[in-house]
């Protein structure tokens, strides 16, 4: 039963269709187009107690890796660093999530200078960097800047209409009232 005067629709963006297919493989090439961005900038904002306590290189690796976790072309730097607010906040008050954000970067460099010479800000190659990341995912470091990072990012309805998101359905009796007919990728 299909009535579609009650199904809110999901806007279109003209001339784009995305599968999930093609979401995946392009999700994998990030940093090609935030490249500078991210030599510029760092996780947490420049004046912050944090920021200051790892300093600028360790800043920015937290980036580059928050980019690496998550790769998203399409979103802008201040997306990765709204989510990182709070933890910056808490890290200020509790100093061993502070000592964990700086021993991470600290593990997090020398695992990449073990494998490729360099520190991880440093490391060019994206699939290189990933191997450091890989070598580090069960740490508990890696551990929270992840799941910090997915739960801000992905629930975040700013950024919902980039990923091709309508919004939660729950309200309007679930998306089989509202998308649901509109699935392509199955």
């Amino acid at each position: 039963m299909n009535n579609d005067k009650n199904i809110a629709k999901r806007p279109k963006v003209p001339g784009h269709r995305m599968s999930r297919r093609g979401f995946i493989a392009g999700s994998g090439a990030t940093l090609v187009g935030g490249a500078a961005l991210v030599y510029s900038s760092g996780l947490f904002a420049a004046d912050s107690p944090v920021a200051k306590k790892i300093g600028e290189e360790g800043n920015r690796t937290l980036l580059r890796m928050a980019r690496d976790v998550f790769p998203h072309d399409s979103l802008e730097d201040k997306y990765y660093q709204q989510v990182m607010v709070p933890l910056a906040k808490r890290a200020e008050t509790d100093p061993k999530l502070m000592e964990l954000l700086t021993v991470g970067i600290a593990a997090l460099n020398q695992e990449s200078r073990a494998k490729h010479g360099a520190i991880y800000l440093n490391v060019k190659a994206e699939e290189d960097r990933v191997v450091v990341l890989k070598a580090m995912e069960s740490s508990a470091f890696f551990q929270r800047i992840k799941g910090d990072l997915m739960m801000g990012i992905y629930n975040n309805p700013e950024i919902w209409e980039k990923f091709g998101f309508g919004g939660s359905s729950w309200e309007r009796g679930g998306y089989i009232n509202r998308g649901y007919d509109e699935i392509d990728w199955i």
